[in-house]
């Protein structure tokens, strides 16, 4: 009995500890949320014309450290019609930005992990300050930033 108690033992204890520590390969896969603030353009309102813009957040999903988002701006415009005293909506303005992101893990636990991306053929870096935030900026300063 006492030799069973100890291989019992034996066994047990090293799988027990294989769980502690450590955890996921992959600490950023799951999802996202994607910003690119340059798809952003400027609302405005006068007497005759109403432009009203908006840039959300888009959901995307990591895994493997990689993923790629479709980001959308749109621009809502309303005309002020003299002849029917009405305003008269226009179609929306719809731009796109394809961005496919990839996060380096470093192996030092005192220096950030590296976010890279391209959005429309443009190379970003930056870093992640955590696993739940990352931004990177291109050469000419835009920038584009992820959160979960």
């Amino acid at each position: 009995m006492r030799f069973e108690t100890i291989m019992l033992t034996a066994l047990t204890v090293p799988l027990l500890l294989s769980g502690c520590g450590g955890g996921s390969e992959h600490v950023y896969d799951g999802t996202w949320q994607a910003v690119y603030p340059a798809l952003s353009k400027q609302s405005s309102v006068s007497d005759t014309t109403t432009t009203i813009c908006g840039n959300p957040p888009v959901s995307f999903t990591v895994s493997g450290e990689k993923g790629t988002v479709t980001l959308v701006g749109t621009c809502t415009k309303s005309n002020f019609d003299p002849a029917t005293s009405s305003w008269v909506s226009l179609p929306p303005e719809t731009s796109y930005a394809i961005a496919s992101i990839h996060i380096e893990l470093h192996q030092n636990l005192n220096e950030k992990d590296v976010m890279n991306a391209v959005v429309n053929g443009v190379p970003f870096t930056g870093s992640c300050i955590s696993t739940i935030s990352c931004s990177a900026v291109s050469a000419a300063g835009d920038s584009i930033g992820i959160s979960r």
